[in-house]
């Protein structure tokens, strides 16, 4: 069995940390939906946001694998910052909902 690089290593880490936000992202738009409306509306718009933001870490994480050494430290910085922020966003969700 091959030995993951450090590159796939980072990729898959960030893919599981996605696949964990966008788990939530459902739940959180199934609880949306029984709210009332005016805070459902807000919620539904803070949740494309959320949305968007881990297709972003997507495209960043992509780009990340393809770009040569210089651009990669930079890169891997920010798709982690981004991951950071939007579960930080993720849970803050969470509370305001419950």
């Amino acid at each position: 069995m091959a030995s993951m690089t450090k590159i796939e290593k980072f990729q898959a880490k960030i893919d599981i940390e996605m696949d964990h936000i966008k788990a939530s992202l459902i739940e959180l738009r199934a609880k949306a939906k029984e709210a009332k409306l005016d805070a459902r509306t807000e919620l539904e718009k803070g949740l494309d946001a959320l949305e968007s933001s881990q297709g972003e870490i997507k495209s960043k994480l992509n780009e990340w694998v393809k770009s040569g050494k210089g651009a990669a430290a930079d890169l891997k910085k920010s798709i982690k910052r981004s991951t950071k922020d939007l579960r930080k966003s993720v849970k803050k969700a969470y509370k305001n909902l419950t």
